[in-house]
């Protein structure tokens, strides 16, 4: 069973499109590929008898949320891409829980109902992007860690408040593979007029400068190495 649905953690007050730089978490998409089961005694763990005996895994309403059904308040996260998914105690049976595998890059982990997190007041699921979604599938596919995003990281500023993370995408990923993009926002969650801009490579750097006083909006970007 896969979790179909993808989303983001991020303050309500933010933007859905959005993200919140003190929320460093992606949500919603792994499947189920187990329950948890007891093995006979008599029968090693690879026996067809084992298999044989092993009851079908629990029903899940986990691929319903945020379609047919409303979030939970509760989600997990897999550990090795940050990737989180909305899922509700009920959905790991009535045992000790089930393993689960991420949807995205595969890594699986046994998940107990007690372990589950709470989404605290103030925050909610949003839509994880699908140039996240892209970033992890290619970061798997080349053999990168899941969470990589790039070492290169650029200021850009005089934005226009009008600009959005996909308008910065977009201008960038003309020199290159971007690994993130985030507009700096205040408590309202209306943008600061700056960002930063992480890219995939290290051999964009020239590119990405060169860049500096490129129109965007009606407005001449400023663009800088990052400090941090």
């Amino acid at each position: 069973m896969f979790f179909s649905n993808l989303f983001v953690i991020a303050l309500s007050s933010v933007a859905v499109s959005g993200f919140n730089i003190n929320v460093p978490t992606n949500t919603m998409g792994a499947k189920v590929v187990g329950a948890l089961f007891s093995t006979p005694t008599d029968a090693p763990p690879s026996s067809p008898a084992t298999r044989s005996a092993a009851p079908a895994p629990p029903p899940t309403n986990q691929p319903k949320y945020g379609k047919e059904l409303a979030l939970p308040g509760t989600y997990v996260r897999c550990g090795r891409c940050a990737t989180s998914y909305a899922i509700a105690a009920e959905d790991l049976g009535t045992g000790k829980g089930r393993r689960v595998e991420c949807a995205l890059c595969s890594h699986s982990w046994f998940q107990t109902p007690e372990r589950l997190f709470t989404l605290n007041d103030g925050h909610e699921l949003i839509p994880l992007p699908d140039a996240e979604v892209k970033r992890i599938e290619s970061n798997v596919a080349s053999g990168r860690e899941p969470d990589f995003i790039g070492n290169s990281k650029f200021y850009v500023g005089n934005l226009d408040f009008g600009v959005t993370e996909d308008d910065l995408r977009e201008l960038f990923g003309e020199v290159g593979a971007v690994g993130g993009a985030s507009i700096v926002k205040g408590p309202d969650g209306r943008s600061k007029g700056f960002a930063f801009v992480t890219m995939m490579d290290d051999d964009v750097t020239e590119k990405c400068m060169a860049m500096d006083g490129k129109e965007l909006n009606g407005r001449n970007l400023n663009i800088n190495p990052a400090h941090n």
